[in-house]
């Protein structure tokens, strides 16, 4: 029984640590990520298993892991706020030309990451980007401007009204 709860504990505190450290993890696994990811499952596999190195502790573990995992979805889908708790919400990093400097600094977003986004959709640059969004999932979409979201010039005097 003490596999279970500690399996349980680890799956929470884990989850915890997880959306603690940002959405980067989840999205873009740099290098540096990856180590993190891999150092969260290792500290944890001791406090899991403790002195206890059987088959059917591991089992145990991983199935409890498993039944964590099955809750943590059926509690999203019945509570809007466990569910933005667990996937946080989309966030506006960029709009009509200007950087939301706080949003990234509190999602550990660089612009760097917004241009790259930019980039793999084929812009050129921020010129042609209307927003980008720091999606649920770490990704950041891209909502390329349009001619008519362009600002319009102002009309020559010399030409007649149409």
């Amino acid at each position: 029984m003490s596999v279970v709860l500690r399996a349980a504990v680890a799956y929470w505190l884990l989850l915890l640590a997880v959306r603690l450290i940002g959405r980067r993890t989840a999205s873009q696994m740099a290098p540096f990520d990856l180590i993190v990811l891999f150092l969260f499952g290792g500290s944890a596999i001791t406090s899991v298993l403790g002195e206890d190195h059987s088959i059917v502790a591991a089992y145990t573990a991983i199935c409890t892991i498993g039944i964590m995992h099955i809750a943590v979805s059926w509690l999203k889908s019945r509570s809007i706020r466990f569910d933005r708790f667990v996937d946080g919400t989309p966030v506006v990093v960029f709009e009509h030309g200007q950087w939301h400097e706080k949003r990234m600094r509190w999602l550990r977003l660089g612009e760097q990451d917004v241009l790259a986004a930019a980039r793999q959709r084929g812009l050129r640059g921020l010129h042609e980007v209307y927003y980008a969004v720091a999606e649920r999932d770490g990704k950041v979409s891209i909502i390329e401007r349009r001619d008519h979201d362009r600002p319009t010039p102002a009309p020559d005097n010399d030409t007649p009204p149409v």
